[in-house]
């Protein structure tokens, strides 16, 4: 089935690709988009065709909502993300998985939502969900999906609106046109409010293909041999992950197509992070002196601070002070281990001879930093031929070097909170009036508030219910009152009237 759109003309198209082409000219993102993506726009017509078919062949919505969806997959990591990057437990639990096809022989992305809890973390569920749609549209180029959310068995316990949210707005912001249904199966009544709530979150479109089915209707979206037993049909499936079988092809190669390295963390072994190339290199806490990372006061750069970046708990942002220490200029580029969850700005550039360049970081603030420093920058640094490099001669220099290049220097920093109150920073350097270390505010600490502030919602929230009902009794107690004195008053008129004619009655009796 699929939305029902408006179908662009090959003119329309182009006209889209050259607004691209002219831009990523005129004025290039901080660090250049993925090749993957480039060639997209730039050889084929499919992907520029869904933006325009979402946007109702606003050429400006289609344009704005392209560049968008390309920063966006290159700080994400989308092309280059792997199995390996994913929470395994979550991952292997099957909570979100792809699975058989709907009637229309589209691929189906089936959540089980009763094996949800509201204590997962959602960006790592997200970040499950992108790679489960990146590695369907790898195996069959861009083809659209039908959202499968299996609610049997869920109950207020395990709904959570956020999850949900999430799932939804990935596709509206970042994936046009890429749904053929999406299918709501077996919602239970008591769940009708709730989602009523994600509804109004769909564009219009999206509402036309949103169905609410049971096992008495499945078959008309799903063929009974696609159906898994449990929705009533014949498939027995049962979940298992089986890795991606990827091919060993190399890249496409487009025009100013810059940098296509992603970093990668590999969450089995966090002793390991991967900083993709044409071959992945594994970098070890082990095994770190086969890099070449300068010592204390040697080395092409001099980084401050020089082991952590120091992200404030209030603002979120952390700043790296760059320092070339010699008499030629030096390029330099910041790769991140979580690019979902930082802006880093400018990523690459040049810093002149014996002069310093300044590189803002800034958590996002629907992330929170990784417990056991899991969450890690690497600055790269080499000597430049100018120091009037243009931005694709920086990408050029990082496309042909590596973090194993004999003439890189690595740096590598960890990722913290730093604790220090405007009280302590009064006092002295992370102390207190007394001369004692004021305790880093860490993620433990993070979780505890976050917890407090939900309690603290959560009574909120009763007392509102409870202002309510008291509001509620005041005005039925009103309305009784009103009513009682209205029915007397009214007994008394009848009363009185009566007494009034007997009265007249038998005076007039006594005259005679």
């Amino acid at each position: 089935m699929g939305v029902k759109v408006q179908n662009p003309t090959t003119a329309q198209i182009e006209e889209l690709r050259q607004r691209f082409n002219t831009k990523y000219a005129n004025s290039p993102p901080a660090e250049p988009f993925h090749p993957i993506d480039l060639d997209r726009i730039r050889n084929e017509q499919l992907w520029l065709q869904r933006f325009l078919e979402m946007h109702d062949l606003d050429m400006e919505s289609s344009f704005k909502q392209l560049w968008e969806t390309c920063v966006w997959r290159q700080s994400y990591g989308t092309n280059d993300l792997d199995h390996t990057q994913l929470n395994q437990e979550y991952l292997n639990q099957g909570c979100a998985f792809v699975h058989s096809q709907d009637v229309d022989g589209k691929p189906l992305l089936i959540f089980r939502v009763r094996l949800h809890n509201k204590s997962k973390n959602l960006d790592e569920l997200i970040r499950i969900v992108v790679y489960w749609i990146e590695r369907v549209q790898r195996e069959n180029h861009l083809t659209q999906l039908s959202i499968f959310f299996d609610m049997s068995g869920t109950g207020l316990a395990t709904l959570d609106l956020d999850f949900v949210k999430r799932i939804v707005e990935t596709f509206k912001l970042y994936y046009p046109n890429a749904l053929n249904y999406i299918l709501v199966f077996e919602l239970a009544w008591v769940l009708n409010a709730a989602f009523k709530v994600i509804k109004a979150l769909l564009p219009p479109k999206a509402v036309e293909i949103l169905k609410m089915i049971s096992k008495k209707d499945v078959t008309q979206y799903v063929t009974k041999d696609n159906c898994l037993a449990s929705w009533g049909g014949t498939d027995n499936y049962e979940f298992s992950f089986v890795p991606e079988s990827k091919p060993a092809i190399s890249k496409p190669v487009a025009a100013n197509a810059g940098d296509a390295e992603q970093p990668h963390q590999d969450t089995a072994n966090d002793k390991k992070v991967h900083f993709a190339k044409s071959a992945p290199m594994v970098l070890h806490d082990t095994n770190i002196g086969e890099l070449h990372t300068p010592s204390d006061g040697e080395g092409m750069l001099q980084l401050e601070p020089s082991e952590y970046v120091n992200f404030c708990p209030i603002t979120g942002d952390a700043k790296l002070t760059l320092k070339n220490m010699t008499e030629q200029p030096v390029v330099y580029k910041i790769q991140t281990t979580s690019p979902e969850k930082f802006r880093v700005r400018p990523r690459c550039g040049v810093v002149p001879a014996n002069s310093t360049a300044e590189v803002n970081i800034w958590l996002k603030s629907d992330h929170q930093l990784s417990p056991d420093a899991k969450d890690k920058f690497l600055v790269m640094a080499a000597f430049a031929p100018s120091v009037d490099c243009s931005t694709q001669e920086v990408a050029d220099i990082w496309k042909e070097r590596g973090t194993n290049d004999p003439e890189v220097e690595n740096h590598r920093l960890v990722c913290r909170l730093t604790g220090k109150s405007k009280e302590s920073g009064a006092k002295g350097e992370g102390q207190d009036g007394q001369g004692s270390r004021v305790s880093e505010f860490g993620p433990q600490q993070l979780r505890e508030q976050n917890k407090e502030m939900s309690a603290q919602l959560k009574h909120t929230r009763n007392l509102q219910y409870a202002t309510l009902f008291l509001i509620l009794l005041l005005f039925a107690g009103f309305g009784f009152l009103l009513f009682e004195r209205f029915h007397h008053s009214i007994g008394d008129h009848h009363h009185g009237s009566g007494t009034c004619e007997k009265t007249t009655a038998f005076k007039c009796g006594k005259h005679k």
